[in-house]
């Protein structure tokens, strides 16, 4: 069965986590997980990629049950997010979830209620979970969105633009949500967003400098967004920018490479060249400390300031 955008969110509210046994049934999935999961890998010859639950029963550290509780939105909101939103994305548990297992993988030291509390800044944050998370654990956290733009009726594709060569405020966005000129009407996960109560800047990504100061967040996060920003030969240009931004590290995961583009000889050389760069990182004060495979490509990489 297809739920809607409206039925997810009220089976959210019935069954949190997604079990009908409720938070503790979620805890006692994972339980039984972790044992399968360490039994299952001995047994295979080519090593699945863990599924997301997988990731946070191997390190026995799962969400809070207040994270359970579904998005809080009017029937006009709803309304919203069903136009522009991907339905999996108005289920607040998955959200976190999926957030909670790059947090505790690659940011560890931001996911210890102990642990220094740091000035973070995450750029594309979408439905804002990982906002959530590091406000949880008592870390000031500001958002980065801007209306939804891949130029399909326009022509014009932020996937392979130079980097500041096209201003998004000047164009409509597929959406509607920005007019354009220069006026931000809105933009898709507003309602989310809104609902938790979260910080968060609308600027265009791809358009450097952002509007901060230097050194102004201990950390810049950015997951699966990079390649939306512009395209890969000036990938380093925006990287330069995180940079720039944080004091302490910079934490960034592409998504991979789409199927169709891997023929296309010119996108994958910049791809391939910005791998390489970012392995042997050095600017700005910053080294590559963990370069790594997710979703079997080489897409994480972490950069630490040395000084």
């Amino acid at each position: 069965m297809r739920w809607s955008h409206k039925e997810l969110i009220e089976r959210e509210a019935q069954f949190p986590t997604g079990s009908r046994k409720g938070y503790a049934g979620y805890l006692e999935e994972l339980s039984q997980l972790r044992g399968d999961f360490y039994a299952e890998f001995l047994k295979q010859k080519i090593p699945k990629q863990p599924s997301v639950d997988e990731v946070i029963a191997a390190f026995d550290a799962p969400p809070p049950e207040a994270f359970s509780a579904p998005y809080m939105l009017s029937e006009e909101a709803i309304a919203q997010l069903s136009k522009s939103v991907q339905r999996k994305y108005v289920v607040r548990f998955k959200n976190i979830r999926r957030s909670w297992h790059l947090l505790l993988q690659y940011m560890p030291e931001l996911m210890v209620e102990e642990g220094a509390r740091q000035d973070v800044l995450e750029m594309s944050s979408a439905h804002g979970a990982t906002l959530e998370i590091l406000r949880h654990f008592g870390h000031r956290a500001i958002g980065n969105d801007f209306a939804n733009f891949l130029g399909r009726d326009g022509g014009l594709d932020t996937r392979f633009r130079e980097a500041n060569a096209l201003d998004l405020a000047a164009a409509a966005d597929d959406h509607k949500l920005n007019r354009g000129d220069g006026a931000i009407l809105n933009w898709p996960y507003r309602p989310l967003i809104e609902s938790k109560g979260l910080d968060v800047r609308l600027f265009d990504a791809g358009h450097v400098p952002y509007p901060f100061e230097d050194n102004s967040f201990d950390t810049v996060l950015c997951f699966d967004a990079l390649e939306h920003y512009c395209h890969p030969k000036d990938w380093l240009k925006i990287v330069g920018e995180f940079t720039r931004l944080a004091r302490r590290s910079v934490l960034l995961i592409t998504n991979p490479v789409q199927a169709h583009l891997l023929s296309d000889t010119a996108y994958m050389e910049t791809f391939y060249a910005f791998q390489k760069a970012m392995r042997r990182y050095r600017d700005n004060g910053f080294a590559c400390v963990y370069a790594g495979i997710n979703r079997n490509q080489l897409t994480v990489y972490k950069l630490m300031h040395l000084g």
